[in-house]
């Protein structure tokens, strides 16, 4: 959706499964003129018809899949919308888990892949299984008993409506309330939604595929509503999924938030996404700049605080019908199509922001700014930075590398962020596997790697460096609570320099954020310099050199 370079996460125990098919990875090209599903099992590759399965839900289509292949088959599945090319549409995984970003459901979508599913049972090898067990057994106990981890297996992210509150950090109203009074918090906060948690008895059906293969923490429950006509079993909400279906549409109701994630998954759509763009529109409603006309398909008028509107857009975008089709673009698209609401639109270089609003901690909008594949909060948090009058940005800028490279490296290994590794348990246990010797400092170079990559290719898309900013909403004051008044920086001036500083640590160009050749040649990535000169050239073509 964002014409740039993408990469979308889901836990539970697909890539395992895969890895026991006999596979590292999956490549997929072309497409079918005709619907389709692919089937691996212990070295197998099957493409089969799935013309009977096109138009189920991503959530529903799982055990029609499992019928036709295993029981015990991991399933990553598009629903409705992926079918019909919504440029947010996710892949659900086994029904329960999102890989939710940047549209790549689309793209199974315009590839006539319905879904994948994969079953094995061969033994992986592993370069030196007896250190790899031994160190594998000390982390896992390591992190089992870690005391503040443990809170994880009670919670996982649920409890973050409560900490986002506390901060001042949350996109209530979209984006015009981060900051609730805790009675209202406590609406969506973990404790309710843990009243809503399934007997343990409804686990046994789910036990193979709700957790990460040798998760020490399990975080994943199971959830339903309480309220009569919205039962549906759904995997307990993460924090965006209560935050962007319920605080920014204004919701807190936690059943018809759990029965609107419940939808939303089974549709097939980015939660983060869907739930800006409705919350956007919401707000151009109320405000008077949409019409009641112009909401072509509404039986429900989108007003804060209904869920009912909520689910009637989710089902509209994923149909693309009516106001839905331009929803169904990205609230970047939809305010061109609208010609209005661009300014309220909250998104960097066209992908909607996860729900951590940086005007509740200072230096994470540098973060979201310059991370190349958006507006991600999985691309480094800073320590938290004052404004220059207060504190150089050097040092915050220096926390956000640091983190981020260390995140970009979990993620290519497949490795939960949620928890506590150590860079040098990373390091040995990639050796043992894999028999390559590493030391931490090599391996987070891949983070740097992956970045300076993604840099070049987005600014040859137009992105980079005009992309590297943030939503106007930011920057306006906090309205009420504890951080009434902050902002997500000083000024614009201020942000700017904070970028600019960003790109002198990582050895970008300081006015177009792309990487030099030393750079590049550093990183071990020489061959690439043609193409970062061929994107600065384009780049120069495109806007007026701004101010050293």
């Amino acid at each position: 959706m964002t014409s740039i370079l993408c990469d979308t996460y889901a836990g539970q125990v697909f890539a395992g499964k895969l890895r026991l098919a006999g596979f590292d990875a999956l490549v997929i090209s072309g497409s079918s003129d005709e619907p389709v599903y692919i089937y691996v099992e212990n070295g197998e590759v099957e493409v089969r018809p799935a013309r009977h399965l096109w138009g189920s839900g991503a959530v529903e289509v799982v055990e029609a899949i499992r019928r036709e292949t295993r029981q015990g088959a991991s399933v990553a599945a598009i629903g409705p919308a992926g079918e019909r090319l919504v440029r947010y549409a996710n892949i659900m995984v086994d029904g329960f888990r999102a890989a939710g970003r940047c549209g790549l459901g689309a793209v199974m979508g315009s590839m006539g892949l319905k879904a994948v599913a994969v079953w094995g049972n061969r033994v992986p090898e592993r370069a030196r299984p007896g250190e790899w067990r031994r160190l594998y057994l000390e982390v896992y106990k390591r992190i089992r008993d870690d005391e503040p981890t443990r809170s994880w297996a009670r919670y996982g992210t649920n409890d973050g409506v409560s900490v986002c509150s506390r901060l001042s950090m949350c996109p209530g109203w979209h984006w015009k309330r981060p900051w609730l009074p805790p009675e209202e918090a406590k609406k969506l906060g973990g404790d309710t939604v843990l009243e809503r948690e399934t007997p343990r008895s409804v686990y046994k059906k789910y036990a193979g595929v709700l957790w990460g293969w040798g998760c020490p923490i399990k975080c994943s429950k199971l959830a339903a509503p309480k309220k009569k006509g919205l039962e549906h079993i759904v995997v307990k909400p993460e924090y965006e999924n209560l935050a962007m279906l319920g605080l920014a549409p204004g919701v807190l109701d936690v059943d018809e938030v759990l029965y609107t994630e419940w939808l939303v998954n089974n549709l097939g759509l980015d939660s983060i996404s869907f739930g800006e763009a409705a919350s956007w529109l919401m707000e151009l409603y109320e405000e008077g700049l949409v019409q009641r006309g112009e909401l072509t398909g509404m039986e429900n008028e989108p007003r804060f605080g209904s869920p009912e509107a909520v689910r009637e857009l989710a089902r509209l975008v994923a149909e693309r019908r009516g106001i839905g089709a331009v929803l169904a673009e990205g609230v970047e698209k939809a305010s061109r199509i609208l010609g209005r609401g661009s300014d309220r639109a909250v998104h960097v270089k066209g992908l909607e922001a996860a729900a951590w609003d940086p005007r509740g901690r200072r230096g994470l909008v540098v973060s979201y700014a310059t991370a190349d594949v958006g507006a991600s909060h999985l691309r480094g948090w800073p320590r938290p930075h004052q404004p220059p009058s207060r504190g150089p940005a050097a040092e915050m800028v220096k926390s956000l590398i640091a983190d981020r490279d260390w995140k970009v490296l979990l993620d290519s290994m497949g490795l939960c962020s949620f928890l506590p590794y150590t860079r040098e348990e990373v390091a040995k246990l990639y050796s043992a596997v894999t028999g390559f010797e590493t030391t931490p400092e090599e391996l987070v170079l891949v983070g740097w790697r992956a970045e300076a990559l993604a840099r070049i290719h987005a600014a040859l898309a137009g992105r980079v460096p005009e992309g590297d900013t943030a939503p106007k909403r930011w920057m306006e004051p906090v309205p009420e609570g504890p951080m009434k008044g902050e902002k997500a920086a000083q000024d614009w001036r201020d942000l700017e320099e904070a970028i600019r500083e960003y790109y002198r640590q990582r050895g970008y160009h300081t006015t177009y954020g792309i990487p030099l050749p030393e750079t590049l040649e550093k990183l071990g990535l020489g061959w690439a310099v043609g193409d970062a000169e061929k994107a600065l050239k384009e780049a120069e073509k495109r806007i007026a050199p701004k101010e050293e």
